[in-house]
């Protein structure tokens, strides 16, 4: 197997329809002031006939797939043999090498591999080829299946946080095409949420406002009495999943127990849009940072009975 550098619009030209948004050129464009460089590496067998292709971004020392967003990974033109995931990490490591630099391959979760193997093929070949796995986040998604079993497989806690926020007279609105205020009312009750508990945005509200135009979003509030007290934006990364980007509640709403509730309604919103959609998982994201869990996210994510499966990192 040969490995070749090529501009974007050739990659985009080859690769058409990506598995996930965070691997399109269009996502990785918008993103790449956020490192030195972006390397668009395609895989051909050895009659020249492009099999597989990965988007690299130089950062920290390290060749990145992704450099900007949750996971990235290998694509693929059709379904490929074993054979060619193997040859292409031999091929990704040397190229890594010529650079100077590792190269670190974050997969995706388990709900994006549902009806193939494609990342578990990619994961097992890149640590057959000499990677290393460097960590794994604690993932969560819930299965839109399930929904019919949703207060079967609730906590006790979170059965009675759901039902005093209904009590409390708590409403919930999906903002169909929303308007700059929602939006920045949005963002702004995520800001708020994430300074109180010291956690970092990595977003602008202009960083969502552009990625807006290239993906799918919805946007979601909690309102008490009129004022907005919890939100929640979401991305639709592929045909059958969409992604927690962002959310969290106003540290004075926290007593209406407004999370328990905008989860609630968030998975009941996407469930009844079955089959119609095609969503069929809700990706929650992680619980944790580097493989490192936050017990307490991780704790709320299973109360609302939700799957947890890795998120592997690998350095090869």
């Amino acid at each position: 197997m040969q490995l070749k550098r090529i501009t974007p619009d050739e990659y985009a030209a080859l690769f058409k329809s990506v598995s996930h948004t965070f691997n399109s050129v269009e996502f990785s464009q918008l993103n790449r002031s956020k490192c030195d460089d972006v390397h668009y590496l395609a895989f051909a067998d050895d009659k020249g006939k492009i099999r597989l292709g990965i988007i690299l971004g130089e950062r920290g020392g390290l060749l990145r797939s992704p450099f900007s967003a949750p996971f990235g990974g290998l694509e693929e033109r059709g379904p490929q043999r074993l054979s060619y995931y193997l040859d292409a990490a031999v091929e990704l490591k040397a190229y890594g090498r010529a650079c100077g630099k590792p190269v670190a391959v974050t997969l995706p979760p388990a709900c994006y591999d549902s009806d193939c193997s494609r990342f578990s093929r990619q994961a097992l070949c890149l640590l057959s080829g000499g990677g290393r796995q460097l960590y794994a986040d604690f993932n969560y998604h819930y299965s839109l299946s399930d929904f019919s079993l949703f207060d079967e497989r609730l906590w006790a806690s979170a059965r009675r946080n759901l039902s005093a926020s209904v009590r409390r007279g708590l409403e919930f609105e999906c903002c169909v095409d929303p308007t700059d205020a929602e939006i920045e009312e949005i963002y702004s009750i995520i800001r708020v949420n994430h300074e109180s508990h010291g956690y970092p945005v990595h977003m602008t509200l202009d960083d969502i406002v552009a990625t807006s135009k290239i993906i799918s979003m919805d946007f979601f509030i909690v309102r008490k009495e009129g004022k907005g007290i919890a939100s929640a934006i979401i991305y639709h990364t592929s045909p059958e999943t969409v992604q927690l980007i962002y959310w969290g509640d106003l540290p004075e709403g926290r007593d209406f127990r407004p999370m328990n509730f905008l989860s609630y309604n968030i998975i009941r919103h996407y469930a009844e849009s079955i089959p119609a959609s095609g969503v069929r998982f809700f990706d929650l994201g992680p619980a944790s940072s580097d493989g490192i869990p936050a017990v307490g996210l991780c704790d709320f994510k299973e109360s609302i009975g939700c799957r947890l499966t890795p998120k592997i990192t690998i350095e090869i």
